[in-house]
């Protein structure tokens, strides 16, 4: 009887895990093992080489690579027809299904063309085996976490504090460092790569790999893909420029998703198009399967997946490829591992949509954009960037002189990000960070991966470099008592125009104790430096909350303003990002001792910004003498030009320069 009630408790044990199992997919009268395959079979593949039609090429196996990815092993063949013989493996061609004949006579699936030879001579190619595309999760993932909502992957233990340490240095690339940070998602991945030059003189174009994802790009102009190409390629994605397919394809056109049809993932469609393009492996009820190697191999994905038509094959001496688009979205791929990735068809994933209005203020534009982008930690910032670029240039390139002026706020499900400022004379690229900085923040942090739900905004384009440069800075005097004015003038050149003065004040605290104190007048750039070196904390985060305040405060900075920076005694405590500035040497002492990790002393200031409707370039530094009993001070300090960029007296000189110059923004990553 024991032994009984033993047994009905490991099955009720065991059946939640059982009825979670799934059936396996594997039909030995369909599919075959990759144990069955013997040098010499033959048989042949499906894809589409024009339009949708789906044709035939020959395959022979030449070998089984065994354990060419762990645990996995690869059937190498050789092709013909199709003018494979002059093409060699194609781009475009992954999870292309092949089909070999047994000893019986029948033609059974093996697997998926998915891997090449850059630059060889014959089409040889590898086939991801079946029987692993099959064990592909197709559960669809959860929904994406949005502010507001409770954390779901908060860290607990001893070492939760310090899992949960949490600064935008780590996240995104911020003026003034030379190097990204370590998990910069949108950091060149192709930097972890050997070097291509291998012993023997042999190069890249001799190693198997998975073939090149194409993705087709319509909307944006060559001179913008050249310059985002290399991102996308760190992905191994090969950008291509394309026709538009989704609108322009009639419904006739749209062919079901089935074996050897195009499948094509849309990062973003609307007034640009940017779709991956590839071959569907299997379809089994709802279920399907495709490209025999990893999209990009994060696990549990939700991309849109969509049918799709080729439009012609470019054959090149180093990897031919599809020229594709898609026609019609059908469900959403929900897997991407190793081996390929899987989907269901159904309903397509949430979009983000995006808004932009172009207007030029000569008034020879003003037109509207409209997108609709992936909601993706990785890609969605960078496809943000491209519409921008897009927009930018969609209409004629910018002007040689100009000042672009972008207010778009960025929706996190009700949270919003205002990203406000000016750029003169940037490059539409040069902009990629402005947007992509809240964008990755929200996702790339401990708390909660937060993804945006709209992007609407106003771009304005003006043909003027609205920009000066900093000559220099006079004090007439340099001493002052507690709660007095203090009273400048800038020396400044805007472009192209003459040499200007701007009056500026500053009123002193009147706490202000006797002693000598640093003023900096400087632009955005410098003030952004002195912030992140002397109040680290203000770009630290300890929730998804504060995530959003570091983003508020950074955005609040303009680079059309004059600051003006106070700097007082080390008489501040910051416990996470509270600032206590001010305060009794005791009250500092316990607050420091208490043991605390995050509680940090810093030097306090007073900061004052002033708009201008210029973007202004420059520093200068000064140090002042407060004096609590002085009763007058009469004096002029005359202006000292100092080499540039460095300090010198009393004021600071800026290089002079008739050339316009180009506008500090964040800036666009690039391949080593």
């Amino acid at each position: 009887m024991r032994l009984i009630h033993l047994a009905l408790l490991l099955v009720l044990v065991a059946s939640p895990a059982l009825a979670d199992t799934p059936a396996s997919l594997f039909d030995p009268a369909r599919h075959m093992h990759v144990s069955e395959v013997k040098p010499g079979m033959k048989g042949y593949g499906l894809s589409v080489f024009k339009g949708t039609k789906i044709e035939r090429f020959d395959v022979e196996v030449i070998s089984v690579l065994k354990d060419f990815n762990p645990r996995y092993d690869v059937v190498l063949i050789n092709c013909h027809g199709q003018n494979l013989d002059h093409t060699g493996a194609i781009a475009g061609m992954s999870g292309s299904p092949v089909f070999l004949r047994d000893d019986q006579g029948r033609d059974r699936m093996i697997g998926a063309f998915a891997y090449g030879f850059p630059m060889a001579k014959d089409a040889i190619a590898g086939v991801q085996p079946i029987e692993y595309m099959l064990n592909l999760p197709t559960t669809r993932p959860s929904p994406t976490i949005s502010a507001g909502t409770a954390t779901a992957d908060v860290k607990s233990g001893p070492n939760a504090e310090k899992k949960l340490a949490w600064s935008l240095r780590d996240a995104v690339l911020l003026p003034g460092m030379k190097n990204a940070p370590r998990n910069f998602p949108l950091a060149s991945r192709t930097s972890m790569l050997p070097n291509p030059t291998l012993s023997g003189g042999l190069d890249d174009s001799a190693r198997l790999q998975p073939l090149m994802t194409p993705l087709m790009v319509s909307g944006v102009s060559s001179k913008v893909l050249e310059q985002f190409g290399p991102l996308f390629e760190a992905y191994r994605f090969h950008l291509l420029q394309s026709g538009v397919g989704g609108g322009a394809a009639a419904q006739g056109d749209v062919a079901p998703l089935e074996p050897g049809s195009v499948l094509a993932a849309p990062l973003i469609t609307g007034d640009m198009e940017l779709v991956a393009t590839g071959t569907c492996t299997e379809k089994l009820g709802d279920r399907v399967f495709a490209f025999g190697h990893a999209f990009n191999g994060e696990g549990a994905i939700d991309i849109p997946m969509a049918s799709g038509q080729i439009n012609g094959i470019v054959a090149t001496l180093v990897s031919s490829f599809k020229i594709g688009s898609m026609t019609k979205v059908q469900g959403a791929l929900v897997s991407d591992q190793v081996v390929g990735v899987a989907g269901r068809l159904g309903s397509a994933p949430q979009t983000v949509p995006i808004n932009l209005r172009l207007v030029y203020s000569d008034g020879s534009t003003d037109v509207t954009y409209h997108f609709n982008a992936l909601r993706h930690p990785r890609f969605t910032p960078l496809i943000t960037g491209l519409a921008v670029s897009s927009v930018l240039t969609g209409e004629h390139d910018l002007p040689q002189y100009h000042t672009v002026d972008y207010d778009v706020t960025i929706d996190f499900n009700g949270r919003p990000v205002h990203v406000q400022n000016s750029a003169v004379n940037a490059q539409p690229q040069d902009l990629f960070m402005e947007f992509a900085t809240p964008i990755i923040a929200a996702a790339e942090n401990p708390f909660e991966r937060v993804m945006p739900t709209s992007i609407n905004g106003t771009i304005t384009v003006s043909p003027a470099a609205r920009e000066a440069q900093i000559l220099s800075v006079n004090m007439p005097k340099l001493k002052y008592r507690p709660g007095e004015t203090v009273h400048g003038y800038i020396s400044y050149r805007p472009f192209h125009a003459a040499e200007a003065t701007m009056p500026i004040k500053f009123d002193l605290p009147k706490d202000l104790s006797d002693g000598t104190y640093s003023l900096v007048v400087s632009d955005a750039e410098r003030y952004l430096t002195d912030e992140q070196q002397s109040k680290p904390f203000r770009f630290e985060a300890g929730s998804i909350g504060d995530v959003f305040s570091v983003l508020d405060e950074l955005e609040k900075i303009r680079r059309s303003a004059i600051y003006v920076r106070l700097v007082r005694e080390a008489d501040g405590v910051a416990v996470g990002r509270t600032e206590m500035p001010r305060l009794p040497a005791a009250m500092r002492g316990v607050l420091l001792e208490s043991g605390r990790s995050n509680t940090t002393a810093f030097v306090s200031s007073d900061v004052k910004s002033i708009p201008t409707q210029l973007v202004m370039s420059g520093s200068a530094e000064f140090e002042l003498t407060i004096d609590n009993e002085l009763r007058i001070e009469v004096g002029n300090n005359p202006p000292t030009h100092a080499e540039p960029g460095k300090t010198a007296g009393a004021a600071a000189a800026v290089q002079k320069s008739e050339e316009p110059k180009k506008s500090k923004t964040m800036p666009l990553p690039t391949q080593p």
